[in-house]
């Protein structure tokens, strides 16, 4: 039987437009004709710690005996003199050398994670080929599928197995291995996934899976007053979300409060714990002065928000209990002001004992002159988390970029974009238009991302700008064909978000669409960071011809891409 929750083809959706023929042609009859209990991924891509990287069209794994490498080769193959011909051209490798490539990179991959492998095997489909005979060559013969077997699969695969497979010879594979296999389908490209997969899977890993993590949560837990910094994509968020959970758990009463909206409503609707009051620190602040009497219309405008918080902090007497809370967790720290301070300290309490737990990134905070209360920064333990977990290299490289002024002296942010670049995760389309002309483009590109297996879920628009701007590409109610939400509206999470880097911060999504680029908004480069590392998948960055020559970074982004 296959792991529960993956068993059939891989991505759910069907094939996309863009795929060969041959390949969407295969898709369908596995779809049709996949041995029961079976599993089967689309597109596997891998990588190695050397930036090698290798694909596999279609991986397909039988739980009780192995997986195989299937390599398609569309149009009619033959082989004359020695050399193998596709369409009457002659081919620049034999048809199972890739896969060959990419059995020798995934069994790396089993042996970083000190896991035994399954059998792996290879096999070669051409589904535009009819024979009667199959190739007599040694690698190819009986692991070859043609044209008339491919109405038979659920027969011909597992006799192709049982030629391709040979017992192993390092004892029985590790258990879980059909869910680490299609932890690395999930992992190289989100074609077809939707949000939840990804998170599940990457989030488990940040947790449960690494040193760093666990320290991290062991530090925290054993201290009352800890401050833990980390670059974007680190884990912070997600830290901060397991210790409520568990603080909650263990009978406490916790408020866990970030600085932006959407991540504060996203969270309280993730956790769902109920001893934990999550909340945007401003809304919190606002529900305590609704309570006292205070009736002034909600309205967006910082002013508003200011004054809330400031009256707030001062009204005493709305904290007289502390609020009751016996821990205060603040995600966002670098962003808090000195009235979200306040009511952060009213809520711990202000003397004895405190328990308080701080997340930061200075290098994302965005409001001159905001900075850890000098009390917490002297007596907090610290805990720095190193590693960034959320981006992808090339979109890593060009955060930390953005966050450091420059690609620096080494070649290794270089090298990961050139990668990224190569393989689609990145890429820069520059536009000779502005205003409506950058956002149809921006529609294109959601379009686009859809012809590729990306769900409208997947996909959020990051402007530049902020919301009172005129200009704003999330005043558009729809681009692409598709209807664009902002991100506080969770009740249509399943639509295409469309909406600040400010108050997207803290938030992620498979596919990212940067607009509304600006070099001359203030703290350009922060804003740049925030909005280029909520891509947990793929980046794409729409921007004029005039303002990509006034961005250095960006600029040789395109360069290396050829635009």
């Amino acid at each position: 039987m296959a792991s529960a929750g993956i068993s059939g083809i891989y991505p759910r959706g069907g094939p996309s437009l863009d795929w060969p023929e041959s390949e969407q042609d295969v898709y369908r009859r596995l779809k049709e004709s996949l041995p029961g209990g079976w599993v089967a991924w689309h597109s596997m891509k891998i990588r190695t710690h050397g930036a090698e990287f290798a694909e596999s069209d279609f991986v397909i794994a039988d739980p009780a005996r192995g997986a195989l490498a299937l390599e398609v080769k569309g149009g009619l193959i033959d082989k004359g003199e020695g050399v193998w011909r596709q369409n009457g051209q002659a081919m620049k490798s034999s048809p199972l050398d890739q896969a060959h490539r990419f059995v020798r990179m995934l069994l790396a991959k089993f042996k970083d994670k000190r896991l035994v492998s399954p059998p792996i095997g290879v096999a070669a489909a051409f589904p535009d080929t009819d024979f009667e005979i199959p190739p007599s060559q040694g690698d190819l013969e009986g692991i070859v599928i043609g044209a008339r077997d491919l109405p038979y699969l659920e027969d011909v695969l597992p006799r192709v197995f049982k030629t391709a497979l040979r017992p192993s010879t390092w004892g029985p594979a590790s258990p879980g291995w059909v869910e680490f296999l299609h932890g690395l389908w999930c992992e190289s490209w989100p074609q077809g996934m939707t949000l939840s997969q990804l998170v599940r899977g990457r989030e488990a890993g940040r947790v449960r899976m690494d040193a760093e993590q666990f320290a991290a949560l062991e530090s925290i837990l054993e201290n009352d007053l800890v401050l833990v910094r980390g670059g974007a994509g680190s884990g912070k968020t997600l830290l901060a979300r397991e210790l409520a959970i568990r603080e909650a758990r263990a009978g406490r009463k916790v408020l866990l409060l970030t600085f932006t909206d959407a991540l504060g409503l996203e969270l309280a609707a993730r956790i769902g714990e109920p001893g934990a009051v999550v909340s945007p620190v401003g809304r919190f602040a606002l529900e305590k002065l609704r309570k006292s009497g205070f009736d002034d219309p909600e309205r967006y405008e910082p002013e508003f928000w200011n004054g809330v918080t400031r009256r707030a902090a001062e009204t005493v007497g709305l904290w007289e209990d502390r609020g009751g809370f016996d821990t205060v967790i603040v995600d966002e720290g670098q962003d808090f002001g000195q009235c979200e301070w306040e009511i952060v300290e009213r809520c711990a309490g202000r003397g004895g004992r405190r328990r308080i737990w701080v997340f930061a990134d200075e290098k994302q905070a965005f409001w001159e002159g905001r900075r850890i209360p000098a009390g917490i920064e002297e007596r907090a333990v610290k805990f720095g988390l190193r590693r960034p977990y959320r981006c992808p290299s090339a979109v890593q490289a060009l955060a930390d970029a953005y966050a450091d002024g420059g690609w620096g002296d080494g070649c290794e942010r270089l090298e990961a974009m050139a990668q990224g670049l190569a393989e689609g995760t990145v890429k820069v389309i520059a536009s000779d238009g502005a205003g409506p002309e950058i956002h149809s483009a921006v529609g294109d590109e959601i379009r686009a991302a859809k012809k590729r297996g990306f769900a409208e879920s997947d996909i959020a628009v990051v402007s530049l700008r902020g919301l009172m701007y005129a200009g704003n590409i999330m005043h558009n109610p729809s681009l692409g064909r598709c209807e664009l939400v902002q991100a506080t509206d969770l009740e249509r999470r399943d639509r295409v978000i469309c909406d600040t880097f400010l108050r997207y911060k803290g938030l992620e999504r498979p596919m990212v669409i940067v607009a509304d680029v600006l070099t001359a908004a203030s703290r350009y480069r922060v804003r740049m960071n925030i909005a280029v590392s909520r891509a947990c998948g793929a980046l794409r960055i729409v921007v004029s011809r005039a303002e990509l020559e006034l961005d250095p970074i960006l600029r040789r982004v395109a360069e290396m891409q050829g635009e």
